[in-house]
């Protein structure tokens, strides 16, 4: 069982790490040796039971890690009311007739209809 979780995490470093997109969290903030570099000499040292437990620990070290320093860097989408959206409550996909051709309910936007989420009539 040891020898097949080795095998597993030699695979995982030599093919699929390489091309993930990103790195170790913990290893890019402290310098040291990445989790599956880690885990596997754990496992290799202290079997796969104590090399589980110290690989756990890491994980969440990186976790850790990962949500202390990289919250700077992540660009969270602001809320609809801050964006300015307006759920008016009509379907999109529904044409309406018009004069000069067929229009729809979003054709309209927010100024043709008030949304309740702005703030515009409190200012006036």
């Amino acid at each position: 069982m040891r020898t097949l979780a080795l095998v597993c995490i030699r695979v995982y470093q030599r093919f699929l790490s390489p091309y993930k997109g990103f790195a170790c969290a913990y290893r890019l903030h402290t310098g040291r040796c990445s989790c599956s570099q880690l885990g596997f000499r754990a496992i290799r040292r202290y079997g796969l039971t104590g090399g589980w437990r110290l690989l756990r620990q890491r994980t969440h070290l990186c976790g850790v890690a990962h949500r202390r320093f990289s919250v700077a860097t992540v660009h969270r989408r602001p809320t609809a009311y801050q964006r300015g959206d307006c759920d008016c409550g009509a379907p999109c996909d529904i044409d309406l007739p018009a004069s000069g051709g067929q229009w729809s309910w979003c054709d309209l936007g927010c100024d043709g209809l008030h949304c309740g989420g702005s703030d515009r009539d409190k200012r006036q």
